[in-house]
């Protein structure tokens, strides 16, 4: 016996909502990940830019290995938890 034509309008009606929320989720979580990559990368980056602006060779050292840590382990952390949270949604 086939589905009633008003039914099946609201299942495809219904299913097409799911669909839009879905891809909006996943649009929205590429560009948290996307943005967290960029924070991090710039953040490490200024440090590192700040080690040519001193005039100190030690501290110059300095902002040069703060900058790195910043940067590599901000960019880890950031693509980590990209990837959890993809674990947890079921993704993977």
């Amino acid at each position: 016996m086939p589905i009633p034509e008003k039914y099946y309008r609201q299942l495809q009606e219904t299913h097409a909502a799911a669909d839009r929320e879905a891809r909006w989720d996943a649009f929205r979580a590429w560009g948290r990940a996307i943005g967290e990559l960029v924070l991090w990368t710039l953040a490490g980056m200024s440090l590192v830019f700040m080690a040519f602006h001193t005039n100190g060779v030690a501290i110059g050292r300095v902002y040069w290995l703060l900058g790195c840590i910043v940067w590599i382990g901000g960019v880890a952390k950031a693509t980590l938890g990209a990837y959890r949270r993809g674990v947890d949604q079921g993704l993977w």
